[in-house]
């Protein structure tokens, strides 16, 4: 149970990062749609449960250690090849808009250089990518905690410190630019992007399992999980 623990902990921490890298993710594709965004947040939960015990069993089953196993399992070869092609332009993008985005932090935050910032994350990231999945699966899954707990901390006082009402806060962010025409096309694009980003790991992790029932149980409990980060952003 604590290894299905651990990989549901990183789960979260994956999607975390690839969900939440503006901050104008959730507000694009939940909250401009007002009451309606309540239940895109259940749809999302749901789908992440649901894929994350798929891909995760998968990767148990075929023992991978590459996401290319499941692609090519799903896919077939040639198929395969294309989304393989795709998702690996997509993570590379991913890479280089959060090393971008960490430059700025440094800059803004504590007036480093961009650049500098950018070459810290560059060798952060190069040294965590040298550790075993377990031990990477160990740390993602360490600071996850402390994420909620910051956003708990930041939503709270945003709450309680802000003039606006709360139906004026509900009003103010149903304005806000939406990423798609309705609430559920919003909640499924949500979950493919993010899982397009997530896949590679998730499978590698759920590789890591000898137990196939065990696998899909952390692909469960980190799903099921993700809407609670979702809701206080």
């Amino acid at each position: 149970m604590k290894n299905s623990i651990n990989l549901g902990g990183a789960y979260i921490g994956i999607i975390i990062g690839a969900g939440f890298a503006s901050g104008q993710e959730v507000l694009q594709f939940f909250t401009s749609f007002g009451i309606y965004s309540v239940l895109g947040i259940v749809v999302a939960t749901v789908l992440f449960a649901f894929l994350g015990m798929q891909v995760t069993q998968l990767g148990s089953t075929l023992q991978t250690r590459s996401h290319k196993s499941i692609i090519d399992h799903i896919c077939g070869r040639y198929i395969g090849r294309v989304v393989d092609i795709i998702i690996t332009f997509f993570l590379f993008g991913v890479t280089v808009i959060m090393i971008a985005g960490s430059g700025t932090i440094f800059e803004e935050q504590f007036g480093i250089p961009s650049m500098v910032g950018a070459i810290v994350m560059t060798v952060l990231t190069i040294g965590t990518l040298l550790l075993n999945v377990n031990k990477i699966m160990s740390i993602i899954s360490a600071v996850t905690p402390f994420l909620f707990v910051i956003m708990i901390i930041i939503s709270g006082y945003s709450f309680f410190t802000s003039n606006l009402s709360f139906n004026q806060i509900i009003s103010s962010s149903s304005k806000g630019t939406a990423a798609t025409g309705n609430w559920l096309m919003g909640s499924l694009l949500y979950v493919s992007y993010n899982m397009t980003a997530g896949i590679a790991m998730l499978a590698v992790m759920g590789g890591t399992f000898k137990n196939k029932k065990q696998a899909g149980m952390g692909g469960i409990l980190g799903g099921d999980r993700i809407g609670d980060p979702v809701i206080f952003d």
